[in-house]
């Protein structure tokens, strides 16, 4: 019996058992990436408004990408976006697994809570909870898989004491801040390489304008901007992570199911539109922050800003710069300008209207980028967490 018992657990100590932190890392970063992918060309065309003051209409959007193939071929709707993918798998990566980290830490506490809770009323009544020991302890046998156990009962937690709406906005704005940290050079480069132009002789690599930033301006070259980008994700996040927190556990509280791929994709879309809509303004802000070096020290014939304009050319006014070009020379403007300094610039130019301009392409592009994110990061976990269960079946016959 003894040689019975120490058989099995000897195989439950050498099943595969994939750290939680490890899913979350991998499953985030492939549905970035997917997601970045995507939507691509929309955020290259965005970028090219946002940072200039030529006016946005969303009818031009049509004639803007024919102008960038016609002009640089198809692939330069792509432009960048080698870049984006290297930033993305970590960004979305850490994103996903800070996330559920913090999420886990309240979800336990949460448990905890309520164990006392009912400790405290019935003396002892905290038995009549769904704890991770009730779990393990009421499955079969057959059910004596560690792998399926840890799902089991993360799943049962999760439903019973998930987070509140507030616990889900720290979650979700820890995660971004986070993630924004750890990969901001890499989102400064991919977005100075969208607003020039791909050209057959000359070359603008990653690791170029990546060095460049470094050797103009030092470790604090690499963090151009961050300021406004980290006030717009804090709310960013927050909410996003948190409406589709809340939207899928009322789901399982109406309908006493796990939402399916349709709701899941609605419940990243809904999010997405409303936390870009939220913090937009700080996106404007900080793109032009990040480009403005390589627009002030490039040409006409460098840039693709000129394919915003209908006359095919782009004039000094446009560039996001226009106050500076009475009041500044172009080797002050150069130094990265405060925060405040540009969305004065913003307002001076184009009044309230500049800091939403191209708004409406991240309506279509939000939902959509959101809804691919969230859903392809459960398809590729709950994937993750079938094999893992399959492999140890097949490797042990437990089941």
């Amino acid at each position: 019996m003894d040689a019975q018992i120490d058989s099995i657990q000897q195989q439950k100590s050498n099943q595969l058992v994939i750290p939680k932190e490890l899913k979350n890392l991998v499953s985030g970063g492939i549905a970035g990436m997917v997601a970045k992918t995507f939507v691509a060309p929309i955020d290259r065309i965005k970028i090219l408004y946002q940072v200039t003051s030529a006016p946005f209409r969303l009818r031009d959007v049509p004639r803007v990408a024919l102008k960038i193939v016609q002009e640089e071929g198809a692939s330069a709707l792509w432009k960048g976006n080698t870049a984006t993918m290297i930033r993305v798998f970590p960004y979305a990566g850490i994103q996903f697994m800070v996330f559920n980290t913090v999420k886990s830490f309240f979800v336990d506490r949460n448990e905890e809570k309520h164990i006392q809770l009912l400790g405290g009323d019935s003396g002892g009544g905290g038995n009549t909870t769904i704890t991770s020991a009730t779990i393990s302890s009421s499955t079969s046998g057959k059910e004596s898989n560690n792998a399926v156990v840890q799902r089991r009962s993360t799943i049962e937690k999760d439903r019973k004491f998930g987070m509140s709406t507030v616990e889900s906005l720290i979650a979700g704005s820890t995660a971004g801040v986070v993630s924004v940290l750890c990969t901001y050079p890499l989102d400064l480069t991919r977005a100075q390489l969208a607003v020039l132009k791909k050209q057959k002789k000359r070359r603008d690599g990653f690791v170029k304008v990546l060095l460049s930033n470094y050797t103009s301006g030092g470790a604090r070259g690499l963090f151009t901007g961050i300021t406004p980008t980290l006030m717009g994700m804090l709310p960013y996040a927050g909410v996003a992570f948190s409406i589709n927190e809340q939207a899928k556990r009322q789901i399982y509280r109406i309908n006493h199911r796990d939402p399916n791929v349709v709701e899941k994709m609605i419940c990243g879309g809904i999010s997405g539109l409303f936390a870009q809509s939220l913090t937009y303004p700080f996106e404007v802000t900080r793109r032009r922050m990040q480009t403005l070096k390589v627009l002030c020290h490039a040409n006409n014939n460098e840039t693709a800003i000129n394919v915003v304009s209908k006359s095919g050319t782009v004039v000094e006014k446009d560039i996001a710069t226009t106050s500076t070009t009475t009041t500044t020379s172009t080797r002050e403007m150069t130094k990265s300008p405060s925060m405040l300094r540009i969305m004065k610039e913003v307002f001076q130019e184009q009044g309230t209207h500049g800091f939403f301009k191209g708004l409406s392409m991240n309506w279509l592009k939000g939902p959509v980028s959101f809804a691919i994110s969230f859903t392809t990061f459960d398809l590729i976990k709950e994937f993750i967490d079938a094999e893992e269960v399959r492999w140890n079946e097949k490797k042990y016959k437990v089941l």
